[in-house]
């Protein structure tokens, strides 16, 4: 049986991805549980507590995700580390969100924040790494460590670009979901000057996998209330 604390946690993800953690009191969390405010701050004290466990959910799934390879990769390994970080940024996408909110009003959560990109990153060298002895991508060290760190920018302000340009998304999640799956496409295009071998191969099917039917542009810029096609009032 789900505890109340597990609950109070999943109820505000789902709260917190749709209508954005701004907008999600205490009070809403306790209404939707159908518990009382006291019941919830026996378990949390504040929301600010309620995300910092929620991040140390998302952390600890992406870092199982990015555990070093066993053996040589192969391009279908690549796509099962692409489907992993597609459902990390769909399933906590407001803390993608509003990412730079969250660590300028937590100095704690800052802190873990930073440690858990350096890891990120440490692992995610790894595994690039692994995809060039197996002969996936053609790129020496400089290249290497640059595709990491723009894999990580990419993946962790794509929501955010998403959130700000297509504020209608988040109350249609077909939407939003094609959104965040583009993003993985964005990733793909950023590796695709240096594939090599059977992802080469591949590359336009991987491609099919996470596009969206319209173009980027069309993508992120087909709504902006308040805006015409010129960007004029």
């Amino acid at each position: 049986m789900t505890s109340t604390k597990e609950r109070i946690l999943n109820t505000s993800l789902t709260l917190f991805n749709r209508e954005g953690e701004r907008n999600v009191t205490t009070n809403h969390i306790a209404e939707a549980l159908g518990i009382s405010p006291g019941n919830l701050y026996y378990h949390f004290r504040n929301k600010g507590t309620i995300v910092a466990a929620l991040f140390e959910r998302y952390s600890q799934n992406l870092l199982a995700l990015l555990e070093a390879p066993q053996g040589p990769l192969t391009w279908t390994i690549k796509t099962h580390y692409f489907e992993g970080l597609l459902a990390s940024m769909w399933q906590y996408r407001f803390f993608h969100r509003d990412l730079t909110h969250f660590l300028h009003a937590d100095q704690a959560l800052a802190a873990r924040y930073q440690a858990f990109v350096e890891v990120v990153l440490e692992r995610g060298l790894v595994i690039y790494g692994e995809l060039r002895s197996s002969g996936i991508i053609d790129v020496d060290d400089e290249q290497l460590q640059g595709l990491m760190v723009n894999t990580w920018v990419l993946m962790s302000s794509w929501a955010a670009l998403v959130h700000g340009l297509r504020p209608d998304a988040a109350a249609d999640e077909a939407l939003d979901e094609s959104l965040m799956r583009h993003g993985i496409y964005q990733i793909i295009c950023l590796e695709e000057p240096f594939l090599r071998g059977e992802a080469r191969e591949h590359l336009e099917e991987m491609k099919a996998r996470y596009r969206a039917v319209d173009t980027t542009s069309a993508l992120l810029l087909g709504h902006v209330p308040g805006l015409d096609r010129t960007g004029s009032e």
